[in-house]
Formats: structure tokens, sequence, C-alpha cells
């Protein structure tokens, strides 16, 4: 399997049509540069630029901009150069300098996240401002021509904080407000306490699983980096508030690359395995393998994916696991990047419980994509929307097009299942480009809704000017975010009823609790590839199922760096979630550091933590429901939990971490096991702990 992802990689990833591939293409353009006719010459140099820039070579990349924009003061390239190319030689340095400016504080000189958390604090003030004192006199010079060039504007104003000098310094005309950054709500502070445990990984964008591998109570970690030579690296928790990285031992410095990563025990042996995904974003030149790591239960893992029947070449970075066929055994949908110009089928992959997998994609019904309407698919969710306990099948697609949500009509005749593409019919039909998504009961009324983002800028350079007019309160016509309350099994879109109506331009997210109060809240990890769009990171505090509140700046949280798999898991085993962010985007140079946010609401309410164990249900119960009803003022309270790892881009650990505010005591706790159907129901649970429950077994275990 090794040498297969190998040898893909250098037919599809390290050449110079790939435009992901900045140090080979450096070297490509420099030797074109060299032959190329006088009058050509400079085009080639500006491409080589351009990559200097972003394989992280910074500095080279200034020396090269400067003599080409002096060349271009003193029109020296008319008639070598495009308008628009000499228009790019300024733009390029200016966002070298930034990119310098950043290197030489926030990567060479890393405090945490407070460098790059907008709006930036005292603390993450650049020590070396040469960087951001250079481009803010370029994109001032940029805005004197241009006052609607809001790129420029947003990054004026960022260099401006990141010298301590904002909102005072900047020109009133071009001043984004401090109040724009304000939050709806006082949450705590979340710190990032990454560099504290060492498992902040400074590295490209990737996926990330907070879960516990080696089962022995305590959550580990798995991230990965998207490259085709980028590293996994395995922490595991000692139990004693530090992380070992284990990555060679556990025999993972051969498996590669991995733009997501999802976790199940497909094979029923009580250890979480885990699924990476490759090919993502790369079109015809993304025919990259996936790969099935199995976990052989003693911290080390093994690549079974052609063993197992699970060998496919499709571009993708999302999949999800669900026991479909309520056999007991997981399955498996692969949500593939399809297009007119190269048509890449999803693929269904029915658990045959010994370890292998059959494709059962067009006998399902869930051929996705067609010649006549492909899509690209960068989401997917599973729940059981009708509550007639059969897991149903939510996908998200890119480029205006409907999503797709395929309801579970169960076994016909002959045992085997098949799904309706329903969308329309269920309230789904709106067509709008999306990428994350997931399954959760935000209202708490025991029906899944569905949330998604919008990913979908108005024009064709970066999203910023989109997020610069949001925060301005002007007019955008970027994709928002959707929120799908099911009613009864029909979706009706609340979004503007519950205050979500804004951009939510995330490539990771996920959900969970901050604050215990037992409604889920909405973590966004937000981006593009472009350089200049260093946008902050969103998040959004569930308050009471009635509306979100915008909760990004008094947690902390709006890191402006690249932002990819979130998970939410309690890591120290306090009661409350602590959340880890894979930080870095898509080109080499675009590294950064990953966070962990601990989470500080340890004693302000009450939660309780279960951990499934299935006989009948798949082993990691994954699909089986939880209900809690509490007593609250007096009154009773039920608050609702499904077992997965969350959104479509990050994984959070398989156990329930359930919130239940200000709770008196737990009146019952009802678990419907999925795929079995089994109902069990069980008083007398403590507030405030930790349970282990096997199916069947009518005593919980208090773990301590």
């Amino acid at each position: 399997m090794s040498e297969i992802i190998r040898e893909t990689s250098r037919e599809q990833f390290y050449i110079p049509a790939n435009h992901y591939a900045s140090s080979l293409r450096i070297k490509y353009f420099d030797s074109i540069s060299r032959v190329a006719p006088e009058n050509q010459k400079e085009k080639f140099v500006l491409k080589k630029a351009h990559d200097l820039l972003y394989s992280g070579r910074t500095k080279e990349a200034i020396e090269v901009l400067k003599v080409l924009r002096q060349k271009s003061m003193n029109g020296l390239l008319r008639y070598k150069l495009s308008f628009q190319e000499e228009e790019e030689i300024g733009r390029l340095l200016a966002l070298a300098y930034m990119r310098l400016g950043e290197q030489q504080n926030c990567i060479h000189h890393h405090k945490a996240s407070a460098s790059c958390i907008i709006p930036i604090e005292p603390e993450g003030y650049h020590q070396v401002p040469e960087g951001s004192r250079k481009a803010i006199d370029l994109y001032q010079e940029f805005l004197e021509r241009d006052s609607h060039d809001y790129n420029s504007r947003w990054l004026l104003n960022v260099a401006y904080m990141t010298l301590g000098e904002y909102p005072d310094s900047v020109p009133e005309k071009w001043l984004i407000p401090e109040h724009v950054f304000e939050s709806e709500y006082p949450l705590k502070k979340f710190e990032d306490i990454a560099p504290k445990l060492g498992v902040n990984v400074n590295d490209l964008s990737g996926g990330g699983i907070v879960d516990d591998f080696n089962n022995d109570g305590h959550l580990d970690i798995l991230v990965s980096s998207w490259f085709p030579s980028g590293k996994l690296n395995y922490f595991i928790n000692d139990g004693k508030g530090n992380f070992e990285e284990k990555t060679v031992e556990a025999g993972l410095d051969l498996v590669k690359g991995g733009l997501n990563m999802i976790q199940a025990d497909y094979d029923n042996d009580g250890f979480l395995d885990v699924f990476i995904l490759r090919g993502a974003w790369m079109g015809p030149l993304g025919r990259h393998p996936n790969s099935l790591l199995h976990n052989n239960g003693d911290n080390t893992f093994t690549d079974v994916t052609i063993e197992a029947g699970l060998l496919s070449f499709y571009p993708t970075q999302t999949a999800v696991w669900a026991d479909f066929d309520n056999d007991g055994w997981v399955d498996l949908f692969v949500g593939n990047e399809a297009e007119e110009s190269h048509v890449n089928p999803s693929e269904y992959f029915k658990n045959n419980g010994d370890g292998t997998f059959s494709n059962q994609t067009s006998s399902a019904g869930l051929s996705v994509s067609s010649e006549e309407q492909p899509y690209y698919v960068k989401g997917v969710t599973s729940g059981d929307y009708n509550n007639d306990g059969w897991m149903d099948l939510y996908v998200s697609t890119l480029h205006t097009r409907k999503n797709l949500l395929f309801i579970n009509e169960g076994p016909d005749e002959n045992g085997d299942i098949s799904f309706k593409e329903s969308s329309s019919l269920k309230g789904l039909g709106e067509e709008f480009s999306s990428f994350p998504t997931w399954s959760f009961d935000y209202n708490n009324d025991g029906w899944p809704d569905i949330f998604v983002a919008g990913y979908k800028r108005s024009g064709f350079y970066t999203i910023v000017p989109d997020i610069v007019r949001e925060y301005l309160g002007e007019p955008h016509k970027a994709e928002t975010m959707r929120l799908f309350q099911n009613n009864n099994g029909v979706f009706t879109d609340v979004t503007a009823e519950v205050g979500l109506d804004r951009i939510g331009y995330a490539m990771g997210a996920n959900y969970g609790d901050l604050d215990n109060d037992g409604f889920p809240d909405i973590y966004l990890s937000t981006g593009e590839v472009s350089f200049e769009s260093i946008i902050p990171n969103k998040v959004f505090r569930n308050n009471n199922g009635e509306k979100f509140q915008d909760v990004t700046t008094a947690g902390g949280f709006g890191h402006i760096q690249k932002g990819h798999a979130v998970s939410f898991a309690d890591i120290d085993n306090d009661g409350d979630q602590d959340i880890h962010v894979v930080m870095g985007g898509a080109y080499e140079g675009d590294i950064f550091f990953n966070s962990l946010y601990e989470n500080p609401y340890q004693d302000v309410n009450n939660w309780i933590t279960i951990k499934l164990i299935g006989t009948r249900a798949n082993r990691a119960a994954i699909g089986s429901k939880i209900e809690v009803i509490v007593l609250d003022g007096g009154k009773e309270q039920s608050f609702f939990h499904t077992v997965s790892s969350g959104g479509s881009f990050g994984g959070s650990t398989l156990r329930a971490e359930m919130g239940l505010g200000q709770a008196s005591e737990i009146q019952k706790l009802i678990i419907t096991w999925a795929g079995s159907g089994n109902i069990q129901e069980f008083e007398g649970l403590q507030l405030n702990s930790f349970y282990e429950i096997t199916e069947g077994d009518p005593e919980p275990e208090i773990i301590q």
C-alpha cells in the first residue's frame, strides 16, 4: 500500500502541473526563464516569485519581487507583462511582507496563538516589525488608488494590529472598527495549551481525531498533513497531564498524507480504527488511494486497505461510518468529488463482518454522480432523520447544486437495503454551495437537525471582501450557513430565525458543548487556499436552542490562520469539552501550529460522560441514541445525543460527553442501541460522573 501511495504521488502530485507543488515549480519556471525569449522572461520570473512565496521561501520571493516592481515602475515591463501581471507584482510583494512578519514573529517565536487571534492582544504584538511596516506602506498605496479594495483594507488593519497600533493609527477612512469584533455573550476565555502539552504540530492542513485508541480511559490525538509526503502524528495521553508522541512506535511513520480522517471500530474488536481520505481539490490529479488503518490493540496500526476491499482511486476528503443495514457492523459511505470533465462516483461499502467490505453503491441507490449530473461532494453526515430505526444520509456539495438527502428504506425481500433521494420532498431542495456538515439535535426535541456551512464567495478573488462587507454591515453575495430544523422528518430552514444567516466560510467544523449547558455549540474552522484569506475562525454559542450567539472574541477563538479539522473532546477528563483544531493551509509554505483550547467551564454546569459498548449493536455504538432526563428547578428537561464523531471534517470522541446545565439530579437515562434497536433505561446515575455501559448489562459501570 505504501508503494501505491508513493507511485500515485510521483505521477499526480509532484509534477509542474500541480500548483500546490511549489518547490518543484520554482525549478521548473526558473529553467524556462533562462531559455525563454527576452520579452517573455519576466513572465516566468513572476511565476517563480509566486511559488517562492507559496513554498515558504519568503525572503527570496521579496528580493525577486522588488526587482520586478522597480522595473515595472520604470516602465521596463511594458509589452512584457499584462496590466494584471504588473498589478500582481505589488500585491505579491505586500503579501510577502505580511508573511515575513508572520514567520519572524508567529512561527519562529511562537507563543501559543496570541499573535494570530483577532483582535490581537499585546502578547501577540510583533517584536520584529519590518514585515508589517512595509506591508502597511504598500496597502495604503493600493487603497489610495482604489478605496474599495477590501483585501488591502482588511490586511492593512491586521498589519496595524500586529504592531499594537490598531485602531488608533489606522486611517479613519480605512478603519474596520473595534466594535465589529465584539461577542454577543460573555463566554469565558479558552486558553491554547497545545504548546504546553507538546501537541502543537507545525504543519499543513489535515485531519484530526481525539479519542481513546488504547482503551485506557484517556483520550489520545491523531493528526495528519495532507501532502503525500505529509506525516501522521500520534500522541498518547499518559493520564498524568502529558502526551507522548508514538508515531514511529505505532508503525504510522510509513503512512503518509491525508486531508481528513474518521474513526470507527469496523471489526468490532474493541479498538478504534482509522480511515484516511486523500486526493481532494486535485481534480484529475486527485486519484490517490484512501487508507484503512487497523488498530492492532497494542498501540500499533496496520494498513489493511487492500485486504479489506477498500482500494479505490477517487478524490475525496469526506466519508461517514454508520450501520446502515442494522446488522451490527458499521458500513462506510465515501463522498467523492465529481465534475463534468471527470466523473468520480461516490461509494457505499457494506461491511461483510469478516474484515472485508463489498461495494454496493448501485444496488443501494447511492450512485450520487453521473455524467449528466456530477456532484462535487465536500461533506457527508448520517442520522436517523425520521426516527424509524434506519440511518439515513445527507450529502453536502459545492458549486451551487442542491444537497442530497437519502432516506434509508430498509431491506427488500432479499435483505438488501436501498435509499431514496428525498431532499425536495423533505424541505431540503434549495440549491446552494456548501462544505462541512453534521447532524445534531440543536434544540433537544428528539429529532436530529442538519447544519451545513455555506462555501461560496461573491467574486473570483478571495473571500476577504465578503467578510469585510459583513463586518461593516454592507451587502454581500457570499453563501451563508444553513440550519435545518427537523419537524417529524420534514425540515424547515430556521437559519435567520436562530441568527446563523452569516458567512460561515468553514473548511473544518464541528459541534460540542462549550459551557456544559446541554445545548450543542458550533466551531467553524475557516479559510481558503489564498495567502490573503486570513479570516478568523468563528464560534457560536447555542442559547437554549433558540438563538446562536457569536462568542468568537470572548472565547479567544478568532484564529486567522487556515483552519481545518475540529474535534471536541474532554482531553483532561475534568468533565468539560476541550477543542482541538488542526491549522495550516494547502501550499507547502502555509504551515502553522495546531491548537488545543482548554475549556474553563468544569465547575460551572453539571455533566455526564458515557462510553457505550455494543454487543448486538456495533461495538463502538455509532448511531446509538442517548436521552438523559434531568430535574432542573423542579422541572423535567431532556438532553439528547447520538454517538458519532460529529462534523464531516474533524473527529470528536465517540464517547458521549453531555452537559446537563443546572440539573439537580438525573432521573433517567434511556439508550436506543443502533442496529439492534434494543432500548435500555437506567435510574440512579450520579451527576458529574463517567460511566461505561455494555448493551444488555443492567448495571452501568462507574469509571474513576
